[in-house]
């Protein structure tokens, strides 16, 4: 039987002990919510093709094309075929304009010159890209891989060639070069003028895992060679991120923005989360 001295002795024991486990739960509690509160929030990435910014309409509108992209609060919105103080822009350096409209941070890459000025890829961030990177693709129009990094990932805007076979074959391999091997994730946006069920998709796919739907209509301009002959609808634009990196994401949104005026193309997005393994993971 334990004296009075003995049971006080314990009791201030097992307090003491209390303590120091409250202080260990304080502790763990409190790097979890610094964790949280320093854990990558969603995020948006967006690819559109908008046609220099020419509608369907015939009308030439850098506004309207900067309004959908704001209406979509992407971080990173890949763009194609912009034009850069051509004469068919009236002179409108479009990048720069674009990414005065947006608020966003302007990466342009050249692909061709023309018109007196320049024609191109582009993308628009949130952030300014830590490096620039602008990889060649070929073709008999020269394409071009943009590839931009940033604190927690790359992002690539690319368009490639609408001749099927080789030059599209060869875009691939270059693309796969760039992405592979990167100590970051790495997201790769545009048109890529292949259907889902091609062969380029099918090479893509082999080191990206494409995250945007692939059922939508991503293209209403003029005819072209689809999924059922001669047709107008089909999806030719696509997201993804590098393979290896793509179980740290989930996608909680994405979806074919409903504008067939703005460009011959809609836009399409993905919202994406850190996945719940890669948060816990670094607790």
């Amino acid at each position: 039987m334990k004296t009075g001295n003995s049971c006080r002795k314990s009791a201030w024991w097992a307090l003491a002990v209390f303590a120091a486990l409250g202080v260990v739960s304080v502790a763990i509690v409190s790097m979890a919510v610094l964790q949280i509160a320093s854990a990558p929030r969603g995020f948006t990435v967006m690819s559109y093709n908008v046609r220099h910014c020419e509608g369907m309409d015939g009308k030439l509108d850098v506004a309207r094309i900067a309004a959908v992209v704001n209406r979509a609060r992407p971080r990173f919105a890949a763009l194609q075929e912009l034009d850069r103080r051509t004469k068919r822009a009236n002179w409108i350096d479009e990048p720069q304009e674009l990414g005065r409209l947006t608020g966003m941070h302007p990466t342009f890459a050249k692909t061709i010159d023309f018109q007196g000025g320049e024609y191109g890829v582009m993308l628009l961030s949130r952030e300014k890209p830590l490096s620039v990177e602008r990889v060649p693709l070929p073709g008999a129009e020269p394409r071009v891989l943009l590839l931009a990094e940033f604190d927690d990932c790359f992002v690539g805007c690319t368009h490639l060639s609408v001749a099927a076979g080789k030059e599209r074959a060869d875009s691939v391999a270059l693309i796969k070069g760039a992405v592979m091997g990167r100590a970051k994730p790495v997201f790769v946006a545009g048109d890529w003028n292949s259907l889902p069920d091609s062969s380029v998709l099918a090479d893509i796919s082999r080191f990206l895992r494409v995250l945007s739907p692939t059922d939508g209509r991503t293209y209403h301009g003029s005819p072209m060679n689809g999924p059922s002959g001669t047709t107008t609808d089909f999806c030719i634009d696509y997201i993804a991120v590098d393979s290896a990196n793509a179980p740290r994401f989930n996608v909680v949104d994405c979806g074919v923005v409903a504008d067939r005026v703005s460009s011959d193309h809609a836009p399409v997005f993905v919202t994406l989360v850190p996945s719940p393994e890669t948060f816990w993971d670094r607790l």
